[in-house]
């Protein structure tokens, strides 16, 4: 029995001293876990680091790509807005020229240019009717539509306004004696002043359409220093002169200059701005929202008209014709102003002046006062038989909101044209 129990006490001591070698094993075993835990621990934080580091990368590269996405994105709106509009503005232009083209024809006037000239009616004299200053022919519609049962009556559209073609960018020949030849640029002033606009006028009834004599000349504003200026030159062809709101040429030194700064200060910037919006297709999409209006409004003005008259404040060419016009004013007063200090109109012809008792409600009073003080110094220098008509009611716009005084005027010359001839068949 004791040597049984010595022989387990020895079993156990080995297993005993096993176990507390394997708790020391463990121990170490924890120990080499903790390291293994601090490496593993870093290698995840440095996996952590770098992908950071790449998220931070890709964001700030889809930030430079969402940046550069947004710019593409503007600059094609950018290009849409700047080559789309002119281009469908061409376009339409095109179109439209073809249907709103009004009845008429263009007449070789020399140097390669074609004047737009339309005429109806028949018989004698022909009554020439000019537009106001950087106006088509439209605005005299509805006196065309009364005068043609009684004469023929012709309207026409100045270089490059409306219909009419602009004169060409090239050198022109000038009638001198050596046949000198003038560069375009230099001679382009004189093409948009009165001078030049009676000549053409000359050419234009003359050697290509070679209307009936005598004639009655009707103008309104610029027009009607051109019928002036057209009289003075070439008196014999004359029978009479209806002149509507005519402009003095001296308008400008009335009132201190206001009209100085109107005219080149207000009037041609505008002209000048809707140019360049014509140029862009700016001006269409205007008049499409409402924006813009074309400028012959009135109960009374042909559907045609008006559609034609959009179609015109959508054309550079044309608007250009106008702010030339308006450039080129102090040339035309000038040599109004020349012409008559050199020749006088004869007494025999008959003059008619019309005003309107009202002031124009688009231009301050004081624009309105200085224009009504230059229209009477205007009268003092016409032959003393001139008539002059004040029409009640009617401002500046009367050639198509109150056309009757305007026709009456022209048929009482007719009238006593035709008495003084012994009587004629046309309707009075």
């Amino acid at each position: 029995m004791a040597s049984e129990l010595r022989d387990r006490k020895h079993a156990k001591a080995p297993t005993e001293k096993k176990k507390t070698e394997e708790k020391k094993d463990k121990v170490l075993d924890g120990s080499g876990d903790a390291t293994n835990k601090e490496t593993t621990s870093q290698q995840v934080q440095e996996k952590t680091s770098k992908r950071k580091s790449k998220l931070k990368v890709t964001d700030e590269t889809s930030l430079s790509k969402s940046w550069l996405g947004a710019l593409c994105s503007k600059a094609k709106y950018v290009f849409l807005l700047l080559f789309i509009p002119p281009f469908l503005n061409y376009a339409a232009l095109q179109r439209e020229v073809l249907e709103l083209k009004p009845e008429g024809e263009l007449y070789d006037v020399g140097w390669g240019r074609k004047m737009f000239l339309s005429c109806q009616g028949k018989g004698q004299p022909s009554v020439i009717l000019d537009a106001p200053t950087g106006m088509s022919s439209d605005v005299w519609a509805l006196v065309v539509k009364k005068l043609q049962e009684h004469t023929n009556v012709c309207v026409y559209d100045r270089a490059g306004l409306g219909f009419s073609e602009r004169p060409l960018n090239q050198s022109m020949p000038v009638s001198e004696p050596d046949s000198q030849l003038i560069e375009k640029s230099e001679y382009q002033g004189s093409l948009f002043t009165v001078e030049s606009m009676a000549e053409d006028l000359h050419r234009l009834i003359s050697s290509s359409s070679q209307q009936p004599r005598p004639l009655i000349l009707v103008g309104a504003e610029i027009g009607s220093l051109v019928a002036q200026f057209y009289t003075h030159l070439y008196d014999t062809d004359v029978l009479g002169l209806v002149l509507v709101n005519p402009l003095p040429d001296d308008l400008f030194s009335e009132a201190g200059g206001v009209w100085v700064q109107h005219w080149f200060g207000a009037l041609g910037p505008t002209y000048q701005s809707l140019q360049l919006g014509a140029a862009l297709g700016i001006t269409r999409l205007g008049l499409l929202v409402g924006a813009l209006q074309q400028p012959i409004t009135g109960d009374d003005v042909p559907q045609d008209v008006v559609l034609r008259q959009k179609y015109l404040l959508c054309h550079p060419r044309h608007l250009s014709s106008v702010v030339d016009e308006h450039h080129f004013i102090n040339e035309t007063f000038s040599q109004m102003r020349t012409l008559r200090k050199l020749r006088s109109l004869p007494s025999n012809i008959s003059i008619s002046v019309l005003s309107g008792n009202y002031y124009d409600e688009q231009m301050p009073s004081h624009l309105n006062k200085a224009w009504a003080i230059g229209e009477q110094k205007l009268l003092s220098k016409l032959p003393p038989a001139v008539q002059h008509f004040v029409v009640n009611g009617a401002d500046r716009h009367m050639m198509y909101r109150k056309p009757e005084p305007i026709i009456e005027a022209v048929l009482r010359i007719i009238r006593k044209w035709q008495r003084s001839k012994g009587g004629g068949s046309k309707k009075e």
